[in-house]
C-alpha cells in the first residue's frame, strides 16, 4: 500500500492588513528584487530534495493470510518502518501470480496505529501496482483517483457527534515534488489553492462566492518554519482594486507596486493548480468506476472472509447507507449556515440602513447650520445696512446744519 506523506498546512485564511493606497504614490518593487523571497526559499527547496529523496522505502510483504507466495506493494519510511512493527499486518483478498500479487483486490493494513485500506490493480509481478481507493480508518480520509501518479480526491469527515466538517483536497500530491493542491467544502464559499514545498508554501484564497467578504482573490508566501506569511502579497478586490505589500513574519513592512511579471506568475501558479484538479477530478471518476467493479466481485451473501471481520469487509458494500447518514447531516449543517447568512443578511441591511440614516442627519444638520450661518449673514448685512443708511442720515443732517 502506499503512503503518502502530508506536510501539515494550516488552512487559515489571513484577514487583510493591506488596505488601500494610492498606487502611483507607492515604491515600485523592481524585477529583481520581486523574487528575492522566493529564491531564498527554491534554494533551500533544493538542499531539502536532496536529502529526503533517500527515506523512502520500497518493500514487497508477504501477507498474513495467503499461504501461497503472494508479495504485495508497501510504500514506507527508512525513519518510520510501519511494516517491523510487532503488531503489523497486510491482508490480500485477490489472486496470486508468480510469487506477487494479481489482479483486482483490496490490501488490508492492520496495526495498533495502523488502520488502512486500499482497492488495486497488481500486474502479477514486482511493479507498483495502480492504486484508486484508499481509506485511513481512523481519521476517516477517502483517497480515490490515481494514486500511483498522485492525482486524486481527498475527501474528510469530521464527525465527533458534536460537531460535522466535510472538505476536500484534490490535485497533484507527491513527497518528491511540489504539492498542487485545491481545499474546497460544501459548507464553505471560500475556495484555496496551495502550491506547497517542503520548506513554503503558495495560497490563493478564492472569495469570490463569499457575499461577505469584499476581496476576490489574495495572494501570499508562507515560511513553514514559522508558519507566518513572509515575501510580496498581493489582494484584489470587487471593486477592482488592486493592493500589493511586502510581508516578514506575518507583519506589514509597507505597502508596493509590484511589476507586471510578478502578477503573470500568480496567474501562472493558479492555473498549474487547477489543472491539477482537473485531472483529480478525471481520475476520480475512473478510480469510482474501478471501485464499482470491486464492489460486484465482492459484495454478494457467497462471499466471506475469516482473515477480518466479515462486517468490516464487506462495509463497503453498504457505503451509500453510511453516505446517505452523511447527507443529511450535511444539510442539517447547511441549513444553519444558510440560517446564519439569512441573520447576517438582515443585520448588514440594518447596518446600511443606520448609516444611511446617520448620514441624511448630518446632512440634515449640516443644512440647518448653513441656513442659520445664512440668517445670521443676513440679520449682520441688515444691521451693516441699517447702521451705513443711519451714518448716511447722519452726514447728510451735519452738512444741512453747516457743521
Amino acid at each position: 500500500m502506499r503512503k503518502f506523506f502530508s506536510y501539515s498546512i494550516i488552512y487559515i485564511i489571513i484577514s487583510s492588513f493591506f488596505g488601500c493606497a494610492g498606487v502611483n504614490y507607492l515604491p515600485s518593487v523592481s524585477e529583481t528584487d520581486v523574487n528575492k523571497y522566493e529564491d531564498i526559499y527554491l534554494a533551500e527547496y533544493g538542499r531539502i530534495k536532496s536529502e529526503t529523496s533517500v527515506k523512502s522505502l520500497v518493500k514487497w510483504v508477504q501477507p498474513s493470510n495467503k499461504s501461497e507466495e503472494c508479495k504485495v506493494f508497501v510504500g514506507t519510511s527508512k525513519e518510520n518502518d510501519r511494516t517491523i512493527k510487532p503488531d503489523y499486518k497486510i491482508f490480500w483478498d485477490g489472486d496470486c501470480k508468480n510469487g506477487y500479487a494479481y489482479g483486482l483486490g483490496r490490501e488490508f493494513e492492520k496495526g495498533i496505529l495502523t488502520d488502512m485500506e486500499a482497492i488495486a490493480i497488481y500486474p502479477g509481478k514486482e511493479q507498483e501496482p495502480e492504486y484508486y481507493y484508499q481509506k485511513f480508518n481512523l481519521n476517516d480520509k477517502i483517497l480515490e483517483g490515481d494514486l500511483q501518479n498522485g492525482y486524486f480526491v481527498e475527501t474528510t469527515i469530521n464527525d465527533n457527534g458534536i460537531n460535522f466538517n466535510l472538505s476536500y483536497m484534490y490535485g497533484f500530491f507527491s513527497d518528491k515534488e511540489p504539492n498542487l493542491l485545491n481545499v474546497s467544502s460544501p459548507l464553505s464559499d471560500t475556495v484555496i489553492h496551495h502550491k506547497t514545498y517542503p520548506n513554503f508554501y503558495y495560497t490563493i484564497v478564492d472569495f469570490r462566492n463569499n457575499e461577505f467578504d469584499d476581496r476576490n482573490f489574495k495572494f501570499l508566501i508562507t515560511d513553514r518554519k514559522t508558519e507566518k506569511e513572509t515575501g510580496f502579497g498581493i489582494e484584489n478586490t470587487k471593486q477592482g482594486y488592486s493592493n500589493a505589500a511586502e510581508v516578514i513574519n506575518g507583519q506589514l513592512v509597507k505597502r508596493v507596486k509590484l511589476p507586471d511579471s510578478y502578477y503573470n506568475k500568480v496567474n501562472t501558479i493558479l492555473n498549474e493548480i487547477r489543472d491539477a484538479g482537473n485531472k483529480a477530478l478525471g481520475a476520480q471518476q475512473k478510480a469510482l468506476i474501478v471501485k464499482k467493479q470491486y464492489k460486484k466481485k465482492i459484495c454478494n451473501d457467497n462471499i466471506e472472509v475469516t482473515f477480518i471481520d466479515n462486517l468490516e469487509y464487506k462495509a463497503i458494500c453498504d457505503e451509500d447507507k453510511y453516505l446517505s447518514k452523511i447527507k443529511e447531516k450535511l444539510d442539517a449543517e447547511l441549513a444553519k449556515i444558510n440560517e446564519q447568512k439569512a441573520q447576517k443578511r438582515v443585520q448588514l441591511k440594518q447596518e446600511r440602513q443606520t448609516r444611511a440614516q446617520e448620514m441624511q442627519a448630518v446632512a440634515a444638520q449640516r443644512q440647518a447650520q448653513a441656513a442659520e450661518e445664512a440668517n445670521l449673514n443676513s440679520t449682520l448685512d441688515n444691521m451693516n445696512t441699517a447702521n451705513q443708511l443711519q451714518q448716511l442720515n447722519n452726514n447728510l443732517f451735519y452738512m444741512r446744519m453747516g457743521w
